[in-house]
């Protein structure tokens, strides 16, 4: 079915002539159908075609003295055998994860070759908070767990492609609420 030019919308029969066909095929294993065991009847195999066959298939407009149905053929499917290739549309992807080195972890940060830009740049975000007064340091209650917290990393790159700035952003682990 991915390698035909039909809509998605065919997908759904796809795969309910699959799943009818897996249950009345016979095997080797269980003497019984699928398709026997919840009907108790043997399965039907007379609407059955091979592909090219001739068919018919109904016409839905026409005069009251035309033919209702039309001869076709089952159609075959041929396999190209030309190089198919990706297009390069998202070549971009593989160049953008190659400039992702940006540290994880605060072990990362201060093992990296530019650890003291780190440093600063989580000084630099410690005083915005401190003068901005984003938080109140207290004692937390009794039998309470703080929530947790992490330094998240990122790099800044120019138009040329080099690093102009390094930010760092203290987040919540929201998950540990």
């Amino acid at each position: 079915m991915s390698f035909t030019k039909l809509p998605p919308s065919f997908w759904g029969y796809a795969l309910e002539t699959a799943a009818k066909l897996l249950n009345i095929a016979p095997s080797k294993s269980v003497p019984q159908t699928p398709y026997e065991i919840w009907h108790g009847k043997p399965a039907s195999y007379k609407y059955l075609r091979v592909w090219g066959s001739p068919a018919y298939f109904k016409r839905l407009v026409g005069d009251k003295l035309d033919l209702r149905s039309s001869l076709c053929s089952v159609p075959v499917l041929r396999r190209s055998t030309r190089e198919s290739r990706v297009p390069d549309r998202y070549g971009f992807v593989g160049l953008t994860s190659q400039l992702d080195n940006d540290p994880k972890t605060y072990g990362e940060a201060m093992s990296d070759i530019d650890s003291n830009k780190w440093l600063e740049a989580m000084k630099s975000k410690m005083d915005s908070m401190g003068s901005n007064q984003v938080w109140t340091l207290v004692d937390p209650p009794k039998g309470a767990r703080p929530v947790g917290c992490k330094w998240v990393y990122k790099s800044k790159f120019g138009a040329d492609g080099e690093v102009t700035a390094f930010k760092a952003r203290l987040v919540a682990k929201g998950y540990t609420q």
